[in-house]
């Protein structure tokens, strides 16, 4: 494996595991989360095996093997095979209808963390697969602030020589907040781009947004993650 497709697997590995989060609405955390996947996830599986399943019902079911991968399952075996059913169901959505936005996000968001789980050797492919999903995505929904979010992820990590520019960052990453101003992780990459700029009170607006959330999407990882990334930056600002 060359340099560069060290470099993309780990632009893979940052991108999904932060855009990844940001992603499923799951606003209000059942009872027992994320065990209650799992019950879900049957459900799921017993209206697909009724035959005929609906292509909302097949991208429900790859958000649903996301998620699982991601906040429950802690074996890489298991792990792995998730995001492989997650990214089939998302393809078997977008083949019965391909205008549907959510298919290509999740198709994009599975892959690449199957991608980062295996270590390609073909990571290049992999994140133009990706990129090519989401800007899809974009282009059936232009304010799908997810996919908005992982193309301002993506830009703004990439090299240059790969198509990554900090100014398509910002504006996917803006258009993404103006779109959905509720997922944190778009407005903690939105004020490290502002920071690099030395915009401090913009960046501290991002944050302070962040921190203060009446109904984030994804409850369960903002508290865990997003919003004491959003304090330790803030507190950084302010002793600098």
């Amino acid at each position: 494996m060359n340099r560069l497709e060290w470099i993309i697997i780990g632009l893979v590995s940052w991108m999904l595991v932060d855009a990844g989060h940001a992603v499923a609405q799951r606003n209000d955390m059942p009872v027992g989360y994320p065990q209650t996947l799992e019950r879900e996830l049957q459900l799921l599986l017993e209206e697909v095996r009724k035959g005929k399943p609906s292509p909302s019902l097949l991208v429900k079911l790859s958000e649903t093997y996301f998620d699982m991968a991601d906040d429950m399952l802690t074996d890489e075996t298991k792990r792995l095979a998730a995001y492989d059913a997650g990214a089939e169901a998302a393809k078997q959505a977008f083949e019965m209808d391909e205008r549907l936005a959510d298919a290509h996000f999740f198709h994009a968001l599975n892959i690449g963390s199957a991608a980062r789980l295996r270590g390609v050797t073909n990571a290049a492919f992999a994140v133009k697969e990706i990129k090519y999903c989401a800007q899809r995505a974009i282009e059936l929904d232009p304010q799908h602030s997810q996919a908005l979010q992982m193309m301002g992820g993506l830009l703004m990590e990439i090299p240059w020589i790969l198509g990554g520019s900090d100014k398509k960052a910002q504006d996917y990453l803006e258009r993404s907040v103006a779109a959905d101003g509720n997922f944190a992780n778009a407005r903690i990459m939105l004020a490290k781009l502002y920071l690099k700029q030395g915009r401090r009170e913009e960046a501290k607006r991002q944050l302070e947004a962040v921190m203060h959330f009446d109904r984030p999407h994804y409850r369960y990882t903002w508290e865990r993650k997003y919003k004491a990334e959003a304090e330790r930056m803030l507190k950084e600002l302010g002793n600098s």
